[in-house]
């Protein structure tokens, strides 16, 4: 591929129309979800988003308790979809590190929004996060410089925590795993 040549990958989410057996022969490369008879192909994420989306894990895998699998991009198959947030929090002693799709229903959920795919963020995958029994849902705005936490309460999310550049600093319990004190301005240092 020549310099001046397109990237082999899309520069926005894209949906293309195929069959479950072949979106599972696709390669690893590029990202990719299955929806509803389509994969939801996504451009790589940006440095910022790759950074935050660490100081996250980092932060949850050391507040938490120990037997936690705090995973990034974790494959997670629920109700024929094949969901891939940027980071999971599964209860573990059964791991298995070949697991590319697992059918556990994480505890908690974190989607670190970026420009191409905050609308299936914020609507879609919230929408089957919540039906699926995801206790909670932490949304990273870095645009607006934002960082919620909603709990699921079984007939939709209830907010448990709003943090910005104004109100930086707040806690949430993550049901009997341990509480995370969240400063959003050390998550969001460049």
């Amino acid at each position: 591929m020549s310099a001046l040549s397109p990237p082999p990958w899309p520069q926005r989410l894209e949906r293309v129309p195929m069959s479950l057996a072949e979106f599972l022969a696709l390669p690893e490369k590029p990202k990719a979800e299955y929806v509803d008879g389509e994969a939801i192909v996504m451009p790589p994420s940006s440095r910022g988003h790759n950074r935050v989306q660490w100081q996250v894990a980092q932060l949850l895998k050391a507040s938490l308790a120990p037997e936690l699998d705090v995973a990034l991009d974790a494959g997670w198959r629920h109700a024929g979809r094949l969901r891939i947030p940027d980071i999971a929090v599964f209860e573990t002693d059964r791991r298995d590190d070949d697991i590319v799709w697992d059918d556990d229903v994480p505890i908690l959920v974190v989607e670190v929004l970026s420009p191409s795919t905050a609308g299936e963020d914020k609507v879609r995958k919230s929408r089957e996060y919540q039906r699926a029994g995801v206790a909670q849902y932490w949304m990273v705005d870095r645009a607006r410089r934002t960082l919620s936490v909603d709990s699921n309460d079984g007939d939709g999310w209830e907010r448990l925590l709003d943090l910005d550049d104004e109100h930086p600093a707040g806690s949430v319990v993550v049901g009997t795993w341990g509480e995370v004190a969240v400063d959003l301005h050390a998550l969001l240092q460049h």
